[in-house]
Formats: structure tokens, C-alpha cells, sequence
């Protein structure tokens, strides 16, 4: 009986510590990928000093820099089904992402862009091609959205052209299991992978987050032709460079990769000619508004808990206690029974004593 039970306390001890080594090394891996089916709107809301607003008076395209100004930028995150990628056992997802900026004062839509991205559901790393026999992701599933300066006729919207771009670094969210360390993040202004260093620990409606600051360089981004009015000259039109710059802040929740709290300063400018003069067409700060950081919030509760099960404290639990299984298995198998005491010779020596 004894060697019975000390042999089913070691098979629970054994099967115990596998769960412990198995959560983490497969269980976790297997089950911490952001889901396929994705369909959500941030919100994020703050003020411009100067911002170019472009509207029709009837005669045609008309622009002009307005001065503090409220603004509001919709993002809407959409999978996408129709790409190849997206099965249900894959490793990588295809979202598209669709941003519009409009002026509070009167709606006018000051800018508006889309991008779709494949990209690695674990690591929110966007998916750079290897050649032909690394095929994660087709080339046509990534790309950037550019709209034409104008329409082909009058009263028309300008048309649209896919452009497919690869686009590198973290996109969407952070990594889970998120790290105190420097991470690359694509910025879509300039359609490359900058650095987003890590900052600290800051609390967020009670979540404890680390803080990553991204501080994009004076960068040329495009050169066009821009009515002469726009920047001081008094010919119709003139040829200038649109510079950027900005930091972006993101604050992510560790356990779950997700931005619990962003914001964007953006600073965008028209130069003319070699040391010519600089026009501001955008200089302004945008940050998720108070309903989108508690859906944020809301989304964390749901899942931290089943993720640090899986990855910390379920493999901590089943260790010790498999490990105080095994061990007392092991004293109960090597404990002896007591010896029987002889019996029959007690029984002569009684016989002997009353003869």
C-alpha cells in the first residue's frame, strides 16, 4: 500500500514539473499570437499651432495655414481576409491601417493616409521579404497608399495607387513579454524602422507601463510643386521640400505588448531653394484621448493574467509543487516497515514458563 501511494504522489511530482517546463517552452508560444479577426478605432485628440488646411471654394483647391486649431485623428485597425496569409494557424496576420485627421472647427479632413501590413503575430515585427524561398508573407500584402496631387477631373477625388512597401520594425503593438531595452518601430511618415528607446516605468490608470521615446531627425520626406502664396512667393507656383520631424511616445503594458497610452509631436515644414525660407505647414501634438487609453486598459485586464499564467507563475507553482511531490515520494518509498516481532519463539518461552 505504502509503495502504491509513493508511486502515484512520484507520477504527479514528474507530470507536475513537465507542465512547469511545457507552459513557457510550448503552451505559451502556441497561445500568445495576436488574433486573426481585428477591428478597432483609436482615437486621438490635441492642438496644432499651425496646420495647412486645403478646401474648395468652388474655383478649385485652395490652401491656407490656419493657426490653433483642435484636432481629432481617427485610426480604424482592419484584418484583412482576402490575403493569403491570413490562416488560422499562421504565424503572421495582415491588418490595414486607415488614419484621418480633420479640424475640429468644421470637420474639413486635413490629412488622411493607409497602409496594410503583414507582420508577425508574436513579435508585431512587419515582415521584410528574403527572396523567393522565404515566403511568410506575399510581396502584395504590404503596402502604402499614395494619393495623387490631383484628380483626373474637376469636383473628383484624387485616385489611389497601392504601392507595395515593405515596412520593418514593430507595428501595432509591442512584443509580449516586452523588455526593458531600445526597440526599432516603423514611423509612417517616413516609411522606415526608428529607434524607440526605452525610458522608464510610468503607471497609466493603474497599469504599470514602460515608457519608449521615439525621436525621429529632421528628414526629408517628398518635393513638390506648391502654390507660390504658401511660402512668400509671388510666383503661381514654386518647387519645395517637405521636412518632418517628431517624437513619439508610447507607453506599453509589458505582459501583452499593448500601448496602453501614445503621443505623437509633429512638426512639418516647406523649404524653398538651398537656405531659403521654411513655412510651417504642421506643428502640433496628438495623444489617445481618454476613452481609447481605458479600452486600451480594458483589453490588458483580459488578457495579462491568462499570459502570465502561462509564462510565470503557472510554471512557478507546478515547479514547487512537482518538486514537493517528487520529494516526498522519494521518502515514502525509501522508508522500511518496521520488523514483525518472532512470534512463535514468544509463544515457547510462555509454553516453558508455566510447565
Amino acid at each position: 500500500m505504502r509503495r502504491a501511494f509513493g508511486l502515484i504522489l512520484l507520477a504527479l511530482g514528474v507530470f507536475a514539473v513537465a507542465g512547469a517546463v511545457l507552459l513557457p517552452t510550448y503552451v505559451y508560444p502556441k497561445l500568445a499570437k495576436v488574433p486573426l479577426d481585428q477591428d478597432s478605432t483609436s482615437v486621438l485628440e490635441g492642438t496644432a499651432s499651425k496646420v495647412l488646411a486645403v478646401t474648395d471654394d468652388g474655383s478649385g483647391p485652395v490652401s491656407n495655414i490656419r493657426e490653433n486649431a483642435k484636432l481629432t485623428a481617427v485610426a480604424h485597425v482592419q484584418a484583412n481576409f482576402a490575403a493569403p496569409e491570413m490562416q488560422q494557424d499562421t504565424d503572421y496576420a495582415v491588418w490595414l491601417l486607415a488614419v484621418q485627421v480633420t479640424d475640429d472647427a468644421d470637420n474639413t479632413v486635413l490629412s488622411a493616409s493607409k497602409r496594410q501590413v503583414c507582420f508577425d503575430r508574436r513579435t508585431g515585427e512587419g515582415y521584410e521579404p528574403n527572396g523567393s524561398t522565404d515566403p511568410k508573407c506575399d510581396a502584395r500584402s504590404s503596402y502604402v497608399t499614395e494619393l495623387k496631387d490631383k484628380a483626373d477631373k474637376d469636383g473628383q477625388k484624387p485616385p489611389e495607387t497601392n504601392v507595395e512597401k515593405a515596412q520593418p520594425g514593430l507595428n501595432f503593438k509591442f512584443p509580449f513579454g516586452t523588455e526593458q531595452q531600445d526597440y526599432k518601430v516603423y514611423d509612417d511618415n517616413t516609411g522606415a524602422a526608428v529607434t524607440a528607446r526605452y525610458a522608464g516605468t510610468e503607471t497609466v490608470n493603474g497599469i504599470e507601463t514602460y515608457k519608449f521615446v521615439q525621436d525621429i531627425p529632421d528628414t526629408k520626406l517628398d518635393s513638390k510643386k506648391v502654390p507660390g502664396s504658401l511660402v512668400g512667393s509671388d510666383q503661381s507656383s514654386v518647387d519645395a521640400d517637405l521636412y518632418y520631424r517628431g517624437v513619439n511616445t508610447m507607453w506599453v503594458e509589458p505582459v501583452t505588448g499593448i500601448q496602453v497610452k501614445q503621443q505623437q509631436q509633429q512638426h512639418q515644414e516647406l523649404r524653398v531653394g538651398t537656405g531659403g525660407s521654411a513655412t510651417v505647414v504642421f506643428d502640433g501634438t496628438l495623444a489617445y484621448n481618454g476613452r481609447t487609453i481605458a479600452q486600451m486598459v480594458d483589453q490588458v485586464n483580459a488578457n495579462r493574467g491568462k499570459l502570465e499564467f502561462l509564462s510565470s507563475t503557472g510554471p512557478l507553482w507546478l515547479g514547487i509543487g512537482g518538486g514537493v511531490l517528487i520529494i516526498a515520494a522519494i521518502v515514502v518509498l525509501a522508508r522500511r516497515r518496521p520488523p514483525e516481532p518472532p512470534t512463535s519463539h514468544r509463544r515457547r518461552q510462555v509454553a516453558y514458563a508455566g510447565s
